[in-house]
């Protein structure tokens, strides 16, 4: 299995508090999809003040959702010039035997 992570970036002049609430929005949204246990399960995201970075992780069908969604939301909110989204894929990680 993979991992991805999309990765938003934005300009100085856009607030990230305002983009993680869109984000939050975005995840409401996925759950209205796929289910809130879902959502909640397989998709996280981190946010990265010093690079105005937000970065929505997960390999299944709810994070590519939640991105989706995202990434339109944010081009009705702030403008498609207001940030770069890409799409990085890594393979999972698998655990250790014990």
């Amino acid at each position: 299995m993979r991992t991805s992570e999309f990765r938003f970036q934005f300009t100085a002049d856009v607030d990230l508090a305002e983009a993680e609430n869109t984000l939050r929005l975005s995840l409401l949204a996925a759950e209205g999809l796929h289910g809130e246990a879902k959502v909640r399960t397989e998709v996280t995201y981190a946010v990265d003040p010093i690079r105005a970075e937000i970065r929505v992780s997960g390999g299944t069908a709810p994070a590519e959702a939640t991105a989706q969604i995202y990434t339109s939301l944010l081009s009705h909110e702030f403008g498609r010039e207001a940030f770069t989204v890409r799409r990085e894929t890594e393979p999972a990680v698998a655990a250790a035997a014990a």
